[in-house]
């Protein structure tokens, strides 16, 4: 039978031996210094000058003074003197003054956690969620930053060859909806769905002439200005560009009628706008010419007919009330008039035209002097 154990090397108590609490002591020395190990440093070359009863400490590489030669050892202070225990490998121990974990590799003590100074070559990545096979780095918060160190920053997303996909995909509970980026080929699209199935690419770049294609079309702000001088007649009536010379004359004086809305006429001309225009405002300043003219009412209405057949009568007239505002006051000088069209869109090709007619118990004839203009976009 051997003296010791097999792992740690205790001895053991011989039969017949004399003095037998000396050696179940020693052996007690040793497991009290091993077992749960846990030591003040790893990286320590030379012993403390006044080390306390108990302390324990890995030796590092290349020790001097009472632990020269001793590298890699388990050094413990111990009734005045250094006890030293070789480690074994697979051996664990935590060291206080890193609050982190070593393990015995046979040959020196290495990390046995993992150095979060720098990650290397790692399968995945999941911060506050699960990473997985399709999405090997995975971040869940309310916001990433990517910050520069110094001066500039660049974020590349790179693909093996043109006809693979390198884009920006944004989603809704895990359903595409809008993506940008080189896909199937190098020209940059940003494109966009409504069900995560069927896209729409709303602008191309061509990568080698840098010119912009809009496949899905354009819209293209307008801006015309349909101002001038009202009339203001005695009756009150409504008054709209004249017929003939419409939004270009200087004068708006064809008769509207007198009544709550202007009456149809098929010969009432505005600012032409081919099918899908969206009006946008009508915005700018009036001014009265007379006191007697105390306020105004307007209204935008489109307006259509068989172009392509000779539309010549108020019968083929198809009219659409677009917006209004009643009851206007005048004050002295230039007033504000914002009339929100809200996007009407034009069901096929028509006029927008303006009304406007006069409040007020007028005498003669009076004008109101406007410097209006129709916003509106057209498809390219």
């Amino acid at each position: 039978m051997s003296d010791t154990s097999l792992i740690l090397g205790l001895p053991y108590i011989q039969p017949a031996q004399a003095q037998k609490h000396v050696t179940h002591n020693e052996a007690l020395r040793v497991l009290d210094a091993v077992v749960q190990l846990n030591v003040l440093s790893a990286t320590a070359t030379t012993p403390p000058a006044t080390p306390d009863e108990g302390d324990r400490y890995l030796v590092a590489a290349a020790a001097s003074g009472d632990w020269a030669g001793h590298d890699t050892e388990l050094a413990v202070w111990d009734n005045g003197a250094w006890l030293y225990i070789a480690a074994q490998t697979g051996w664990v121990a935590f060291v206080r003054d890193t609050a982190g974990q070593v393990y015995f590799d046979g040959l020196g003590w290495e990390a046995a956690t993992p150095d979060l100074t720098e990650l290397q070559n790692m399968t995945r990545l999941g911060v506050g969620t699960v990473a997985d096979a399709t999405n090997p780095l995975a971040v869940s918060g309310t916001a990433t930053l990517l910050n520069h160190a110094g001066s500039g920053h660049q974020l590349k997303v790179n693909k093996s060859a043109p006809a693979d996909t390198a884009s920006l995909l944004f989603q809704t509970d895990y359903t595409g909806h809008a993506e940008m980026g080189t896909a199937g080929n190098n020209d940059f699209a940003i494109k966009v769905s409504d069900d995560g199935s069927n896209w729409n690419t709303g602008a191309a770049f061509d990568a080698a002439s840098g010119r912009a294609s809009f496949p899905s079309g354009a819209q293209v702000p307008n801006r015309i200005d349909i101002g001038g001088r009202f009339y203001c007649y005695t009756n009150n009536r409504w008054v709209t560009h004249q017929t003939s010379y419409g939004v270009q004359g200087e004068n708006s004086s064809t008769n509207g009628g007198s009544g709550s809305d202007p009456a149809v006429g098929w010969e009432h001309m505005g600012v032409f706008l081919p099918q899908g225009a969206a009006l946008k405002s009508l915005d700018g300043f009036l001014r009265a010419s007379s006191t007697e003219v105390t306020g105004y009412d307007v209204q935008v209405h489109f307006q259509t007919g068989p172009f392509d057949t000779g539309w010549n009568t108020d019968a083929e007239t198809v009219r659409t009330s677009v917006a209004s505002q009643s009851g206007n006051t005048f004050l002295p000088g230039f007033n504000r008039l914002d009339l929100d069209l809200a996007g009407f869109e034009a069901p096929a090709d028509g006029f927008a035209v303006l009304f406007i007619r006069p409040i007020g118990t007028i005498s003669a004839t009076r004008y109101i002097y406007g410097g209006l203009a129709l916003s509106y976009v057209t498809a390219d």
